[in-house]
């Protein structure tokens, strides 16, 4: 079959739904469809993906502490949009976090096709998760044929006012293609004991949460460090507690490449995984375990969906940082991140995307 995938985000920038349609569009083609990805015209010559295909143009919002991607075709790029849909007759539009305007209004309009979408977003508050979303979503649901939620508790959103049948395919992991770029073993040599947090820099991702407990650590263990990748509006924050606390042994890499990545999370001893909320899955909790490296943070809604019984010694309340502190601590003893590491390894088999998307082709066939 030939399928679209649209993607309604910056598609030059790192995320786990870039990750995701990526990941999928490998898959896909590997069983044998044709996949083209279509995403907003954004920083076109940073995008390093084959066959993407892109109209739009983009803001980015500042909403209830994340930034959202506002994007539009417009003019000769919107006769190009529709053109290019009439021309390649795709069997199927997949669809990913459909209701980020504009542009997958504007292919879902043109297309005369079977629309799927995932969805993949928890709301940023109760009254938006209450009301707005499951609202909305039921007026979406009457233009798709087939709906997907990544978990549970992100399809109890969707789901309130609509009695129509969710899917529940997880977020997958390539551990093929991370066995690839990921070392065997750590190449570090210092003695520092390292704590590591990856993500955009804002309050709703914890990292002031992760900052914070490293405060009260290095207290007590002078021989640790924090290194952060990821970049955003909070960055300021970040460098003036550090300045105000005179802290040491913090380090800022910005946003890092999916090799570095990788590295830094085996090279460390334990992942920081501190967002507060919003989070529909934890992606980043299967790439920590596909490495085999331990994780503490707090037990969101979506974090719930991945986390296991063996897991829950290093995750705590969201907000709650004396627990957090105390979930670091639980982790430093060698014999239970090794058990942990193991674990891990084992439990992320599961989300492997060789078997995701078989689920997700199931839903193509019907």
């Amino acid at each position: 079959m030939k399928i679209a995938l649209v993607c309604p985000y910056d598609f030059s920038r790192p995320g786990g739904v870039k990750s995701h349609i990526v990941s999928l569009a490998k898959h896909l083609a590997m069983i044998g469809h044709q996949i083209k990805i279509l995403a907003p015209n954004i920083n076109v010559n940073l995008v390093e993906e084959k066959n993407v295909h892109f109209f739009g143009r983009n803001r980015s919002v500042n909403i209830g502490g994340t930034k959202i991607d506002v994007n539009i075709a417009l003019g000769e790029e919107k006769k190009a949009l529709k053109s290019f849909l009439e021309k390649e007759k795709f069997d199927i539009i997949h669809y990913h976090t459909i209701w980020n305007p504009l542009l997958p209004f504007q292919v879902l309009r043109h297309s005369k096709t079977k629309q799927v979408a995932t969805f993949h977003d928890t709301p940023k508050s109760q009254f938006v998760g209450d009301w707005i979303m499951p609202t909305v979503a039921r007026g979406i649901f009457t233009f798709l044929d087939q709906i997907i939620s990544v978990s549970k508790s992100q399809s109890g959103y969707i789901s309130r006012f609509s009695k129509r049948e969710i899917h529940i395919i997880p977020n997958g992991i390539d551990l093929e293609e991370i066995a690839s770029i990921a070392p065997e073993k750590s190449s570090r040599n210092d003695e520092f004991f390292q704590l590591f947090f990856m993500g955009r820099l804002e309050p709703r991702k914890g990292v002031m949460h992760a900052l914070k407990a490293f405060h009260q650590l290095k207290l007590r263990y002078p021989k640790m460090k924090l290194v952060i990748a990821g970049d955003g509006d909070g960055r300021a924050e970040v460098e003036k507690y550090i300045a105000d606390h005179s802290l040491q042994d913090v380090e800022m890499l910005g946003f890092v490449d999916e090799k570095t990545k990788y590295r830094l999370l085996k090279e460390s001893e334990i992942y920081l995984a501190p967002a507060l909320y919003g989070e529909s899955f934890g992606i980043v909790l299967l790439e920590a375990m596909a490495v085999g490296t331990p994780i503490a943070g707090y037990a969101n809604a979506g974090y719930k969906n991945v986390i296991t019984h063996e897991m829950m010694d290093g995750f705590a309340e969201p907000e709650k940082l004396d627990q957090f502190v105390s979930c670091i601590e639980n982790l430093i003893p060698s014999p239970k991140r090794e058990a942990l590491a193991k674990h891990g390894l084992e439990e992320v088999k599961k989300y492997d995307w060789a078997e995701v998307s078989k689920k997700i082709n199931s839903i193509y066939q019907a």
